[in-house]
């Protein structure tokens, strides 16, 4: 009896020397901020270290990047912390002691005079901070002192002056990284319909992945653009290795996915004609055995606006290599891709009956119109001068022909796989 009453007075000696763990913090969501973090409190984190002198960053941004992490090192190195540059209990602790963290998360979607809510403290902190609140002290209560300081940030930002916080005062706010609100604010910027988005075209929607990317922090462009050049392709590349996918500069796949499960865009594929569904994920050692050289002709379904045209296989042992059928084909083809081009695009290809997961180029190479199919000649389209002739159908208005790519087929040049086309082939299949 006695040893067992030994026992548990040492385990009560023990539990209540024990350290109590972190309950978290009032201004705060979680206990821990890391590189690689996003969500809203990161900005509150950063209008802190900003506040105590160690963040110079002008603007506020809802990722934890390098640059936070190092404010967030010197912040530590300050005051004695060890300098991990983690937002851990002991920087919080330290923060909010500090009295660094003043604002905080707005729960309602309108505020207005006569209303009691303690996010109306928040709201005067802000106006505070921006000069226009003058309170002794800040209330739960929105009464005229709160809106005329109200009137006069809006007047200040060229809002309308109604002395309400809600909508475009609201907004105004967020982007001055005075609060952060989530309700009633939408992070998507659009839907694409597109199946894959890549250097070289122009559509209206790359304006909305470059939206995702500045969101990001990675596209660093002062204007959106309905083009995609070398500076979304270096910022998709970018938001690519933040978030450990494949590095190709490439929209499409796993890349869209992404900026789907982060909320920033609806994707929506179209699919022409109702009853249309996905190709077969073929091999293409299994599909080569369904072409004859010369004689196969296939019907060819571009993914996203179901056009169809006809090519004909002509050659190609690493993948199909085909010439369009006649020259309204070649029209309808080069309509697609807006001229002759080497963009992939995921397309349909119907053949023996059945429909085959595919991708495609629209740039013909490696022949003469003019000239003998067959035969050795100079000056062979796309640049690849004297060898042999692979122009086999004539009168279609292209010299050479163009690729269609399978499941693991690969290049010619150097027997490997493209993995633009095999990305777009995974879409054609629904993968």
């Amino acid at each position: 009896m006695r040893k067992a009453t030994i026992a548990i007075i040492t385990s009560i000696c023990l539990l209540s020397s024990t350290p109590t763990a972190f309950a978290g913090s009032k201004n705060l969501n979680q206990t821990v901020y890391k590189v690689g973090e996003e969500n809203n409190d990161v900005k509150l984190i950063q209008q802190a270290l900003r506040r105590d002198g160690v963040f110079d960053n002008k603007e506020l941004t809802t990722y934890f990047g390098p640059i936070t992490e190092e404010a967030v090192k010197n912040f530590q190195r300050k005051y004695g912390l060890n300098a991990d540059g983690v937002i851990g209990e002991s920087t919080i602790k330290k923060m909010e002691s500090l009295g660094l963290f003043t604002y905080g998360n707005l729960s309602l979607s309108v505020y207005k005079k006569g209303a009691r809510h303690s996010d109306v403290k928040i709201i005067q902190e802000s106006l505070r901070e921006v000069g226009t609140f003058n309170g002794d002290e800040t209330t739960t209560y929105f009464g005229s002192t709160t809106e005329r300081a109200v009137k006069d940030f809006q007047i200040k930002y060229g809002l309308d002056d109604d002395g309400v916080v809600g909508g475009s005062t609201m907004k105004k706010m967020v982007s001055l990284g005075l609060v952060t609100h989530n309700i009633g604010v939408k992070k998507i910027f659009g839907t694409l319909s597109l199946g894959l988005y890549e250097k070289g075209m122009s559509h209206p929607e790359v304006k909305i992945i470059q939206k995702v990317l500045k969101q990001c922090g990675t596209f660093n462009e002062d204007s959106y653009t309905t083009y995609f050049g070398s500076a979304t392709e270096k910022a998709v590349k970018q938001f690519q290795k933040k978030y450990g996918l494949d590095i190709d500069g490439v929209v499409g796949g796993t890349t869209l996915q992404k900026m789907q499960s982060l909320g920033f865009v609806n994707y929506s594929v179209s699919r022409g004609a109702a009853k249309r569904g996905y190709g077969e994920y073929l091999e293409w050692k299994d599909v080569r055995k369904m072409l004859v050289r010369n004689k196969t002709i296939m019907t060819v379904q571009d993914f996203n606006t179901g056009t169809k045209f006809k090519v004909k296989v002509t050659a190609g042992s690493n993948h199909a290599d085909v010439e369009p059928v006649t020259s309204n084909d070649t029209k309808i083809m080069k309509k697609i891709w807006g001229g002759f081009s080497w963009v992939r695009k995921p397309v349909l290809v119907y053949v023996n009956g059945r429909t085959i997961a595919a991708s495609m180029t629209a740039m013909p190479h490696a022949g003469v119109e003019s000239k003998a199919a067959g035969k050795y000649v100079s000056n062979r389209s796309g640049g690849y001068g004297y060898g042999y002739n692979y122009d086999f159908v004539k009168g279609n208005g292209i010299s050479g022909h163009v690729d269609i790519h399978f499941k693991n087929s690969r290049r010619h040049k150097d027997n490997k796989k493209d993995p633009k086309h095999q990305a777009c082939v995974k879409i054609s299949a629904g993968k």
